[in-house]
C-alpha cells in the first residue's frame, strides 16, 4: 500500500498493528503522533481535533486502566491507494480499574467493553475517525448503572468545563470524507431492514431478516438470542423515542471466500425522549445517538450482529435537559 510501512500486509493488518503499537506497546507520543497528527475524532461523548487531545485521553485511560488490552475481532473495509481507505474496526477492551480517575476510585474491577471505530486512512495516516464505546458495559462492570455513571460524569463535566460534554452534529467540524453507502444486493437488503425496523417502527421485519437463532450483541454487554429477545430490545428503544428518525451514514460490505457476508453500518438517530421505555420516565429531552453496527449474513439472513451504542452519552443528554429545565 502506497505511503504505508512495508511491515503492514493490508489495511486490516495496519489497523490491528497500529492499535497494538499505540496501546499495548505504549507508542503514545511517537506512533500516535505519526498516525493521528491532524485527525478529527468524533466519539459519542466528545469531539477531538489533532493528536494533542488524543494523547491526553489515551494517557488518562492508561492511568486508570494500566493493563488495558484491545482484543481484535474484525475489520470490515473498503477503498484504494488513490482515494484512501475506510476501515470499521470491532474490538473488545479488557482491563482492570487500578487507579482513581474519571470513572471513580480504584477498585480492581475487571471491565470489558466493546468498541467499533471507523477510520479514514490514506498514506499511512488517519484523517477522520468515528468512535463508539459501550460505556453501559463500563458502568455494569464497575458495579453501577449507565444512568448513575452519567450523573457522575455530568457533575465532573460541569465542574471542569461548565457544560455537559456530548457530541452532536452542531459540534461537528467539516472533514474530507464523503459518505459511502455501497450499492449491492446485501447492502440494499440491510439498509432496508434498518430503515424498516427503526425508521418505520416495524419490528415485524425481525422475523423476515434474522435467523431464528441469531445472536445480537447490544449495549451493557447483553447478548440477545432469537426473534423475541431482539423484538423486546428494539421495542424498548422505540418506546423511549417514538418520534425517532434514522439516517444511514455509511454502509460497506465484504464478501470474502470462506466467510459470511460481513457488513459495517454507521447510523445516527435524532429523537425526543417522549415515551416510557429503556430510558425511564419521559423527559422531553432532544437526543442524538451515533451508533455503529457490524453484521454477518448467511443466505440473506442475519446470523450475528453487534449494535454498539454509548448509553451513558444518551443518559447525559437526558440529565442535562432535566438540569436545564
Amino acid at each position: 500500500m502506497r505511503g504505508f510501512d512495508e511491515k503492514y500486509a493490508d489495511l486490516p493488518d495496519f489497523i490491528e498493528k497500529v492499535t497494538r503499537e499505540i496501546w499495548e506497546e505504549r507508542g503514545i507520543g511517537g506512533r500516535l503522533h505519526d498516525v493521528y497528527a491532524t485527525t478529527i475524532v468524533r466519539a459519542a461523548n466528545a469531539l477531538i481535533v489533532g493528536d494533542a487531545g488524543v494523547v491526553g485521553a489515551t494517557l488518562a485511560t492508561l492511568h486508570e486502566f494500566p493493563d488495558r488490552q484491545l482484543v481484535y475481532e474484525d475489520v470490515i473495509w473498503t477503498g484504494n491507494e488513490d482515494d484512501g481507505f475506510l476501515s470499521s474496526h470491532r474490538l473488545i477492551s479488557v482491563m482492570r480499574k487500578q487507579n482513581a480517575g474519571a470513572y471513580g476510585p480504584a477498585s480492581g474491577a475487571l471491565v470489558r467493553s466493546r468498541i467499533i471505530a471507523d477510520c479514514v486512512v490514506k498514506d499511512g495516516a488517519i484523517s477522520e475517525e468515528w468512535l463508539v464505546r459501550d460505556h453501559g458495559s463500563f458502568a455494569t462492570c464497575l458495579g453501577t448503572t449507565p444512568e448513575q455513571l452519567a450523573h457522575d460524569l455530568v457533575a465532573k463535566d460541569l465542574a471542569r468545563y461548565g457544560s455537559v460534554q456530548v457530541f452532536t452534529p452542531a459540534d461537528d467540524v467539516p472533514g474530507s470524507y464523503v459518505a459511502v453507502v455501497e450499492d449491492s444486493d446485501e447492502a440494499r437488503r440491510y439498509a432496508a431492514l434498518w430503515a424498516g425496523i427503526w425508521g418505520r417502527k416495524t419490528p415485524a421485519l425481525i422475523r423476515d431478516h434474522y435467523h431464528q437463532g441469531a445472536a445480537v450483541h447490544v449495549p451493557c454487554g447483553e447478548v440477545l438470542a432469537g426473534h423475541m429477545d431482539i423484538d423486546r430490545w428494539v421495542i424498548s428503544y422505540l418506546a423511549s423515542f417514538p418520534d425517532l428518525t434514522l439516517t444511514v451514514d455509511h454502509l460497506i460490505v465484504n464478501c470474502d471466500p470462506g466467510q459470511p457476508v460481513r457488513l459495517a453500518l454507521r447510523w445516527s438517530i435524532q429523537a425526543t425522549h417522549s415515551g416510557w421505555g429503556r430510558f425511564g420516565e419521559p423527559s422531553g429531552a432532544p437526543v442524538y445517538i451515533m451508533g455503529m453496527t457490524h453484521a454477518y449474513m448467511v443466505g440473506g439472513r442475519i446470523t450475528h450482529e453487534w449494535i454498539t451504542i454509548d448509553e451513558v452519552a444518551i443518559w447525559k443528554q437526558i440529565i442535562a435537559h432535566k438540569r436545564a429545565e
